[in-house]
């Protein structure tokens, strides 16, 4: 009461100060304050009025009382939280294929993959609900990403079951929805021991491990390439979301089992699952984080777009609030792995994770499910570094009349695809000795030998001429093909010729006094002229514009390399190992600059 009629005395004297100094615009800023202290003090002298008089012991006791039942709601829910938990730890649940499946049919595994094939052919393709475990009340946990996420953050110690959870809800979605309908990409920075199993899954598009950070990386590049490819086919429907689309693609589901360790490792491209928590809802794109310690390993963007909180056992209460909003997943008994609390929106709600009892089983099942449906194998979103030794393949096709030569697999970042040399133009094969170039001109002249050939179909219109160096000359020889030349004067639809030389250099120097060099100099300016030809360096060329395609192998050298024309940038991304490998280049054509693995052959040399 003193300290709220103070300031009204005060007020009261600086009042009659200014009605005595005659200052009457300050007495009308000071009456509203003055009332509203007034006020106060009246109401506050109302309510003591209607307070009864109580001892002090009695008042005591009531605000005992009070404090009694404003604690009642924290306790009742410790008391509820305790007793789930005693529930769950007494009662394991079913194992996971008798709650996927019907009737019992985990008993027969003969039976389960019919079982597999009936879910399928009742799922939809707009959700993806998982049977993961069970509630307190015996019913079963269902998950589903797109309504309850559409990303999840998961956590807990280690030893609480994050492993065992990721990998029943893995199992539980490959069930619940096809191939076609449903994939999986499996980033493992535990060593792969979690995921292991899973890669054997039809629906798994990539499965990397922190074994191997440059597979790692690709996934990661690959997953952005995902995500603008799927912002395109929206922009193409005219829709705001893929599940309006008529043939949408399918659900991408992306697990990350020890998220931290993917930050410390791979910080720089932690941009590409920002971007996919922020966009991956209605691009039908969903994210599973997994981690020990959530606290300042989750940037806020991403945590934002995060709607489900899961968390098993954890020791630090602020990790269990941060999740849940309560401190509750502390109480977990640290012998019980599986148990945990789940969090979206509705209050934390206990659960048990229900594993399979033969996860190899299940996963055979599902495979032949797959078989049985006859579902083609999903592209892969991202493959394998160029390997050092890659075996021959791929057949020879045509284009405008133009043969197009496999040589190798290229490598985009992210994919390997096979790389055909087109005969449209000259190109110049750039690298020291040892590098791989005559066994690449080998290969194409072992091609077009095939081609010359009488009987082969499609007949060439083109002649074959191959040069190699011997000793300190040059050694030609001609294969003319079965068309016969046109008569003369008819232009467009005449000969052309396909030269293939190595060692070069000497050739192309303006003071060479070989025959053949003058030839060599007519062929680069003709149209209908495809010269491939190999040199040590660049400045050999003396005219590098007339060669549209160069395949560059690199020495190791920076300079060397950067002046044979391969861009900063590619260089800085290029291993040491790569200077080493028999075989490696780069394809400089239409501004690009490719890695490519040339084939392996026996052949060393070009003996036609």
């Amino acid at each position: 009461m003193v300290a709220q009629t103070a300031p009204a005395l005060a007020q009261a004297g600086m009042i009659w100060y200014v009605v005595g100094q005659g200052r009457w615009m300050l007495l009308l800023l000071l009456l509203p304050s003055l009332t509203g202290t007034l006020a106060m003090v009246l109401l506050s002298l109302l309510r003591t009025h209607r307070q009864p008089s109580q001892s002090l012991p009695a008042q005591a006791q009531l605000e005992y009382g009070i404090a009694s039942n404003r604690a009642s709601p924290s306790t009742s829910t410790e008391d509820q939280t305790q007793r789930d938990l005693t529930e769950l730890a007494s009662y394991p649940g079913p194992a996971l294929e008798s709650r996927l499946l019907e009737s019992g049919a985990s008993g027969a595994h003969g039976l389960l993959w019919q079982g597999i094939v009936h879910a399928w052919l009742a799922a939809s393709g707009k959700t993806a609900p998982a049977v993961i475990g069970v509630r307190p009340d015996h019913s079963p946990l269902v998950i589903d990403l797109p309504r309850d996420g559409p990303h999840a953050l998961v956590a807990g110690t280690t030893g609480s079951g994050k492993s065992v959870f990721l990998q029943t809800w893995c199992l539980a979605l490959a069930v619940s929805q096809p191939p076609d309908r449903l994939n999986l990409v499996l980033l493992d920075f535990k060593g792969g021991a979690g995921f292991g199993l899973l890669a054997r899954l039809p629906h798994t598009v990539g499965c990397v491990t922190n074994l191997d950070l440059d597979r790692a990386v690709r996934a990661l590049n690959g997953l952005q390439r995902e995500l603008e490819r799927r912002q395109r086919l929206v922009a193409r429907a005219g829709v705001e979301d893929t599940a309006l689309m008529t043939d949408p693609p399918a659900r991408l589901v992306v697990v990350i089992d020890e998220f931290q360790a993917l930050r410390q490792l791979l910080p720089d491209y932690l941009d590409r699952l920002t971007s996919l928590a922020s966009q991956g809802r209605s691009l039908g794109m969903n994210l599973v984080a997994c981690t020990q310690q959530t606290m300042g390993q989750v940037n806020a963007q991403m945590r934002a777009n995060m709607n489900l909180g899961i968390c098993l056992r954890v020791r630090d209460p602020l990790q269990s609030r941060e999740l849940l909003g309560s401190s509750c997943a502390t109480a977990i008994d640290p012998s019980c792995p599986g148990l945990g609390f789940l969090e979206h929106g509705l209050g934390p709600q206990a659960f048990r994770t229900c594993p399979a009892a033969d996860p190899q089983t299940l996963v055979g099942q599902i495979i032949k499910a797959s078989r049985f449906c006859d579902n083609r194998p999903p592209a892969p979103l991202f493959s394998s570094p160029l390997p050092e030794h890659d075996p021959a393949c791929g057949k020879i096709l045509w284009q405008s009349g133009r043969p197009l030569i496999p040589l190798g697999h290229m490598d985009d970042g992210v994919l390997l695809h096979l790389y055909r040399l087109s005969l449209k133009g000259h190109t110049a094969l750039i690298g020291p000795p040892g590098r791989g170039k005559s066994t690449l001109l080998a290969l194409l002249a072992r091609s077009l030998l095939t081609l010359m050939r009488p009987g082969a179909r499609p007949e060439p219109n083109f002649d074959l001429r191959i040069t190699r160096r011997v000793a300190h000359s040059y050694s030609s020889r001609d294969f003319p093909g079965p068309v016969p030349a046109p008569p003369h004067g008819r232009q467009g639809d005449g000969r052309g010729l396909v030269w293939i030389l190595d060692d070069a250099q000497d050739l192309l120097d303006p003071l060479c006094q070989d025959p053949l060099a003058s030839l060599l100099q007519e062929a680069l300016g003709q149209g209908g002229t495809a010269v491939v030809l190999a040199v040590d360096t660049a400045s050999a060329l003396r005219r590098p514009e007339r060669f549209s395609r160069r395949l560059v192998f690199p020495c190791g050298e920076r300079g060397a390399d950067l002046a044979a024309g391969i861009p900063a940038d590619q260089l800085a991304t290029l291993s040491t190992r790569a200077s080493a490998i028999p075989g490696r280049c780069l394809v400089l054509e239409g501004g690009l600059a490719i890695p490519l693995q040339v084939f392996s052959l026996a052949v060393k040399q070009m003996n036609p």
